[in-house]
């Protein structure tokens, strides 16, 4: 997706497509409900469309995305998308990252991971990540990604439970 890269949200350009109230996904069936008083973006074609970023804060820097994607990595495991997610997290804040928490969750009826790792940087991302899998194909990884300052992330961490409590899945596209 243009508007995700790792986990962060790029800047919104004039030709971005505002996203409000309910997104949905044909591409990769799914839906969710932007959280009240937010409004996202995404690119507009011929870019792909995977999902949308919401720009939190600018200074902090601050984020959330939701993104569905082919499992083109053919991550086999949970452990799998953890350790990529950690080493991406490692090489964009240039330190070691931990993870502090990881517990089982759902995300529309899949089952899942939630995960949180911080960084010696003020820095502190959280993910929420199902698999899904589609018949003759890799599977779809489905993902909600906040990164936010240490300062902001009480304040933030709930939009990653809105998110996840209004995702609706959809029957894939044949």
């Amino acid at each position: 997706m243009a508007l995700v890269l790792c986990g962060s949200v790029r800047a919104q350009t004039r030709a971005d497509i505002v996203v409000k109230n309910r997104y949905s996904n044909y591409d990769y069936a799914y839906s969710v409900r932007i959280p009240k008083g937010l409004t996202g973006s995404r690119s507009p074609s011929p870019f792909p469309n995977h999902g949308f970023g919401i720009q939190l804060s600018d200074q902090p820097k601050a984020s959330i995305s939701v993104d569905a994607s082919y499992n083109a990595a053919e991550w086999r495991s949970f452990d799998d998308a953890i350790k990529a997610h950690k080493d991406i997290f490692k090489r964009e804040v240039g330190s070691e990252v931990k993870i502090i928490a990881r517990v089982p969750a759902v995300l529309g009826k899949l089952r899942a991971v939630r995960f949180t790792m911080t960084a010696s940087t003020p820095e502190v991302r959280e993910v929420l990540l199902a698999f899904r899998k589609a018949p003759g194909e890799v599977g779809i990884v489905y993902e909600i990604v906040l990164t936010t300052p240490t300062s902001r992330y009480n304040k933030d961490k709930h939009l990653i439970a809105e998110l996840q409590r209004t995702f609706r899945l959809k029957s894939l596209p044949k």
